[in-house]
């Protein structure tokens, strides 16, 4: 008898996952980050440039959230909490001038779940693990390519995620022109049903 429960709950686990698809989401950005130097700030004294030190931004002066969209009737928090996927969140920018090095960062398990409880948390086994962000890099700066093609791991993370404070570091030469840019940051963010 305990063997036939087994296989049907093998059975029932095994048709849930196989009709498990990814859902349309949404990205938030909000504030973004804005960097002033003068010429006395970036050459300090012969010999020595600013692209070691760099400026940053306030910790949380740009902030993200990824939420899947609402289906019909149905809203986004109940469309996350009957849909957990892992995300991982990349970033790359365009337009940044030569010899300029931007960096980026956030902190473990900072940000908010949406909803901030879930049946997922109560599961024994999760098979994505719990639901928290993961930075890349151990939480240390990740240098941000210039590359359009290219873009580097900031974070991961189980289930919808809001108010994702993002803080920004910006390492100018000397050797860059002066003059006024504007750096356009991308996001992209992937989703999966495995580790």
């Amino acid at each position: 008898m305990k063997k036939s429960i087994i296989l049907a709950i093998i059975l029932l686990l095994s048709s849930h996952y196989s009709q498990a698809q990814l859902l349309d989401g949404t990205l938030t950005v909000t504030g973004s980050p804005s960097f002033i130097q003068s010429t006395n700030n970036v050459v300090l004294e012969a010999g020595v440039d600013d692209n070691t030190v760099g400026f940053e931004t306030a910790f949380d002066a740009t902030r993200i959230g990824f939420i899947l969209n609402p289906i019909l009737l149905v809203p986004s928090t109940t469309v996350c909490q009957g849909n957990v996927f892992k995300y991982r969140v990349y970033i790359n920018s365009v337009n940044a001038p030569a010899n300029v090095i931007l960096e980026a960062k956030t902190t473990i398990n900072s940000g908010q779940r949406v909803p901030s409880t879930s049946t997922y948390d109560t599961l024994l086994i999760k098979p994505l693990g719990p639901r928290n962000l993961t930075p890349a890099n151990g939480g240390s700066y990740v240098t941000v390519p210039t590359n359009a093609s290219q873009a580097a791991l900031i974070m991961e993370f189980v289930g919808c995620m809001q108010n994702i404070p993002i803080q920004f570091r910006i390492k100018p030469s000397s050797l860059c022109p002066a003059g006024t840019y504007n750096i356009e940051i991308k996001y992209t963010v992937t989703a999966s049903l495995t580790l």
